[in-house]
């Protein structure tokens, strides 16, 4: 009996260790500072509840997800949002890093009245 819960233990054990996951890290920078880190920009993936922000040094992790395509989406208040389509392969970390740009306004349509 002894035998068995050790053989059962293992296989448990085998079987959770042996799933490999992947990872998708990055770093945003801030491409009207002359790319210095963007702190706290909101990072997510598209159609998932993933969501989490840039440290002092503009990066950013997703730890644990299953191997696949996604889509990283990134947003600062006052700069345009970005769309970054990424594959993640069994077991590796994929890598993005990218530059957000300053929103531009239309001014052509404001009026002006006494």
């Amino acid at each position: 009996m002894k035998h068995l819960i050790y053989i059962f233990t293992l296989m448990i054990c085998s079987f959770t260790f042996g799933q490999e996951t992947s990872a998708i890290q990055g770093n945003i920078l801030d491409g009207e500072q002359f790319n210095e880190p963007l702190l706290m920009a909101t990072v997510s993936i598209e159609n998932t509840e993933l969501t989490t922000r840039t440290n002092f040094r503009g990066n950013f992790e997703f730890d644990n997800l299953t191997p696949g395509s996604y889509n990283i989406v990134v947003r600062f208040v006052g700069y345009e949002t970005i769309e970054l389509p990424i594959i993640v392969a069994i077991g590796k970390t994929s890598t993005i890093q990218a530059s957000l740009k300053a929103k531009t306004i239309n001014i052509a349509s404001l009026t002006a009245s006494k």
